[in-house]
């Protein structure tokens, strides 16, 4: 059954929702030798690290590429130390880091890698990675982790935003799946696909706990607003972002929408028409859900709209030279072409290398699942997001309360972005002081 969100579902999701980026699949076969750094010969060097996979088909992923790693050489072993999901992989290093008690290597969201940065605990990896031919990871994805004149991560579990949808309940409703093409045309056939399908509802959006300000990103552009720019300047009560808001308000207020805790379980047992979920939500929606769905783009409106996400690999600030050339063997072996081509076809998430995606075993993967190749086909079309979410502290969870007002509360969208704006500028300012004392 669906879980609305009210007032008592939300406070609950939010003091314990999880990531929602799940995915599900299996790594293949060893990989090939991967010779650690001379530096690091002369025995084996154990190396922590922090990730958001504890358990289920993830973890058991991410369990299978440290074996495949260790297989590979005798010099480095890694210890994972597996949390509930990249919130408390954060929490615990904002503690670690006060306590001395902090990974060698962590897993590092797109809104929290940078707050790490700020506090100056993350390795410059840009000499560290020169060895491993740079130019050959995807290059939208490899520069969001670059700040200044340094790389702070590397990307590892990226994704983007995918339109599901029940391709049978489409059919059930004669509705042409062209709909989907905007909005617009979306939300006018709602009726008729809900009719038509019996299904309770056409579309699913999320709470703040459920990433709702990240699938909400790409929605804002295809109307025309931002939520900031990149100087940190709020944007929100210009006329795009209102004019999304209220679209998006007036789709749960007929009736036809809902704003829900868990979009993507929900979508998995039949409740809608439509969700937006992460690439790396494939595995699990193609493992669970009993009947056909299909990903596509998502949809326009004035024009395109879509945001990257996801994770990536950091190392800590302090370590001596052969820790710091460890922890890089570790994570060239994870984004390698073999691994990242293995990790994508399990989990859903992208892979990290060109040489990767035009390989001719991905190319035949992405021929056999036309589901995965949508996320790969609409990653050109993508762009980085805006600072308000991913550079100010605490920004995705500010601006994911704001949409829960709009789509839960059923306020007006220029009323909430006018509260939201007053609440991320003094925020905004902050960083802004911080990065003047670093960056100069």
């Amino acid at each position: 059954m669906v879980k609305h969100i009210n007032r008592r579902s939300l406070v609950k999701g939010a003091a314990g929702a999880s990531a929602g980026l799940a995915a599900a699949g299996t790594l293949g076969a060893a990989s090939s030798t991967f010779a650690a750094p001379a530096v690091i010969q002369n025995g084996p060097l154990e190396l922590s690290y922090w990730h958001a996979f504890p358990s289920g088909a993830n973890g058991d992923a991410q369990t299978a590429m440290i074996e495949r790693f260790h297989e590979s050489q005798p010099d480095i072993v890694i210890a994972p130390q597996p949390l509930e999901n990249y919130e408390a992989v954060a929490a615990q290093l904002i503690t670690g880091l006060q306590t001395g008690d902090s990974p060698d290597i962590a897993m590092l969201s797109d809104v929290w890698w940078f707050r790490f940065y700020l506090s100056g605990s993350l390795q410059d990896l840009t000499t560290l990675i020169a060895d491993h031919d740079p130019d050959d990871y995807v290059q939208a994805l490899f520069t969001e982790f670059q700040r200044g004149d340094g790389l702070w991560g590397i990307s590892f579990a990226r994704s983007t935003p995918l339109f599901y949808y029940n391709a049978d309940a489409v059919e059930a409703s004669g509705v042409s799946e062209d709909v989907f093409a905007t909005w617009s045309s979306f939300r006018e056939a709602a009726p008729d696909l809900i009719a038509g399908s019996g299904l309770e509802t056409a579309m699913l959006f999320g709470s703040a706990a459920s990433y709702g300000a990240w699938t909400l990103h790409g929605p804002t552009w295809a109307f025309g607003g931002d939520y900031s720019d990149p100087e940190f300047n709020i944007l929100l009560e210009e006329e795009g972002a209102v004019n999304c808001g209220e679209f998006m308000r007036e789709f749960v207020e007929s009736g036809n929408a809902l704003a829900v805790a868990e979009p993507g379980t929900d979508f998995n047992t039949g409740v809608s028409v439509a969700a937006m979920q992460s690439t790396g939500s494939l595995g699990t929606t193609r493992d669970t859900a009993q009947f056909n769905f299909k990903t596509a783009f998502l949809p326009e409106e004035l024009e395109f709209g879509c945001c990257t996400g996801g994770t990536g690999l950091s190392i800590m600030a302090g370590l001596d030279e052969s820790r710091q050339q460890a922890a890089m063997a570790f994570i060239a072996f994870s984004t390698n072409t073999e691994q990242t081509t293995l990790w994508s076809q399990a989990t859903g998430y992208m892979p990290v290398r060109t040489s990767a995606i035009e390989s001719a075993e991905e190319q035949a993967f992405l021929d056999e699942n036309p589901n995965a190749r949508t996320a790969v086909e609409q990653l050109p079309l993508t762009k980085p997001q805006d600072s308000a979410r991913v550079f100010i502290p605490g920004g995705d969870q500010i601006l994911g309360r704001g949409w829960e007002q709009i789509l839960v509360q059923n306020r007006p969208a220029a009323e909430v972005w006018a509260e939201v704006t007053a609440e991320l500028e003094p925020e905004a300012q902050a960083v802004l002081e911080q990065l003047s004392a670093i960056e100069g």
